[in-house]
């Protein structure tokens, strides 16, 4: 098949300067990565190297010959860098292998460029080693672009092509002279044309593929946030209701109970009772304020966790102690009787508000005359500590209500005590952070045990926000 190379040449050059100008225009005008002006200074580049060549009578023969020379070599490089390079990621080690094969590649040529046979074998030689390395690349990118595998079956192909070539052009008795005919030289035109338009056409696919993947990955984040929103202003909706209520009736209360004392004349025992009342008042106000603050700590992030040795032991005791006056004021027995010396590594202050809530909570729905039972035992990696009462207890719909922060539940005790609702919700939640878990086991009418398991001194917490303190 005999083809006219000039022609075919001067057409080469026209798909190359059309696929610059498309590079060039999807740099200023969709995707300003430096990766395609890249690309297209290598394909201008062999523009360049193929009119050198066919205007080569008009220059000195080796001025010619080692531009065009150094100029298509570069030309692959270029291309071959900036293709694999679609993820925006700079890899100097390669640049710099590039850069140096360049160089030695030309350097190399000078040495042998009266061998013209030997010459073109590694112009060719030198091709098929960057677009093969091209290939490799973007086959092996993690992302896995369905773009990036037809770029580098192409490339593939065209360096598997050109080391065939670089075989059949060594093994020639006679010298190579490039623009003649010969079906090897006429598959390398055809292949030319079809890895050039094919991998820039890809590329630009590629590219287009990534914008789709960055949407997607940008609307989840959006879809992230407008979550995180709602439960922000969920968060922000039960906390003005609470302040509005469950906080400025325990204040009322306070009030009229001192106006009482104040302005009537009471014995010692009636003004006893009415201070026992305010002081209980006054302890779960501040109760509920602590866990106000801890709950729009926990949802804002602020609540930092500090991890310590504490003994179990004492730290139940000292809640038990603070507890006592409620419990005696609805004759409640609180039994606990520790066996062992048990040792956490955990926040001492967190422990002690889960303990406290799920204590008071115990008492507050628990009969007159009941009795609440704090059990601990242990394992070779946790401790599992039990708040059981038998008092009203739960059904199974009220169970799965009471640890959703999305809903208000909330129920008066059986001395008419109110509540937030946010006890429990944040015992889950600091439980969950100390790395422990939470659950229920309650039966109407009969009572709940509530029980938690935290790990054990020899245990490190995970969370990288705690910070460690020796006591």
């Amino acid at each position: 098949m005999a083809l006219d190379y000039p022609s075919i040449l001067f057409f080469l050059a026209l798909n190359n300067l059309f696929i610059i100008a498309l590079f060039i225009y999807q740099y200023f005008y969709h995707h300003k990565r430096w990766y395609l002006l890249l690309v297209a200074l290598g394909i201008a580049f062999q523009v360049i190297a193929i009119v050198l060549f066919n205007f080569r009578a008009h220059f000195p023969p080796l001025f010619s010959t080692r531009i065009s020379s150094f100029l298509m070599i570069s030309s692959f490089a270029l291309t071959s860098f900036g293709l694999l390079s679609f993820d925006g990621k700079i890899r100097k080690k390669l640049m710099w292998v590039f850069i140096v094969a360049v160089f030695l590649t030309f350097f190399w040529g000078l040495i042998i460029e009266e061998n013209n046979t030997i010459l073109n074998v590694v112009r060719i030689a030198s091709s098929s080693f960057f677009f093969g390395v091209g290939s490799f690349y973007l086959f092996t990118h993690k992302s896995k672009y369905k773009s990036a595998l037809l770029i580098s079956g192409v490339l593939l192909i065209y360096s598997l092509f050109q080391l065939v070539r670089a075989s059949y052009i060594y093994q020639l008795d006679q010298s190579y002279i490039y623009a003649t005919n010969s079906s090897i030289g006429n598959w390398f035109l055809i292949i030319s044309l079809f890895v050039i338009s094919g991998s820039c056409i890809g590329f630009i696919m590629l590219l287009k593929e990534i914008d789709q993947k960055t949407i997607l990955e940008k609307n989840i984040i959006i879809q992230q946030s407008k979550l995180k929103l709602e439960e922000f202003h969920q968060t922000q909706n039960k906390l003005f209701s609470i302040i509005a209520h469950d906080l400025r009736n325990p204040f009322n209360n306070i009030i009229g109970l001192s106006e009482l004392l104040k302005e009537s004349d009471m014995d010692g025992v009636e003004s006893v009772e009415y201070i026992d009342l305010i002081n209980s008042t006054a302890k779960n106000t501040l109760n509920l304020l602590d866990n106000l603050l801890n709950w729009a700590k926990s949802q804002t992030g602020d609540l930092s966790f500090i991890s310590e040795k504490v003994i179990l032991s004492k730290v139940l005791n000292e809640i038990l102690w603070l507890k006592e006056s409620l419990a005696k004021a609805k004759n409640i027995s609180l039994n606990y009787a520790p066996t062992d010396e048990i040792e956490l590594y955990t926040d001492r202050n967190i422990l002690g508000t889960i303990l406290r809530n799920l204590i008071s909570n115990a008492i507050k729905f628990t009969n007159q005359g009941g009795s609440i039972t704090v059990l601990a035992t242990t394992n070779e990696h946790e401790v599992e500590i039990s708040i059981c009462d038998n008092g009203v207890g739960m059904s199974e719909e009220t169970i799965r209500k009471i640890f959703d922060p999305s809903t208000t539940m909330t129920s008066l005790g059986t001395d008419n005590e109110g509540g937030s609702g946010l006890g429990l919700v944040l015992c889950r939640e600091f439980v969950k952070r100390l790395d422990g878990h939470l659950w229920v086991e309650s039966v109407e009418g009969q009572g709940s045990n509530f029980k938690f398991t935290l790990p054990l001194a020899s245990k490190v917490l995970p969370s990288s926000s705690f910070v460690s303190k020796e006591v």
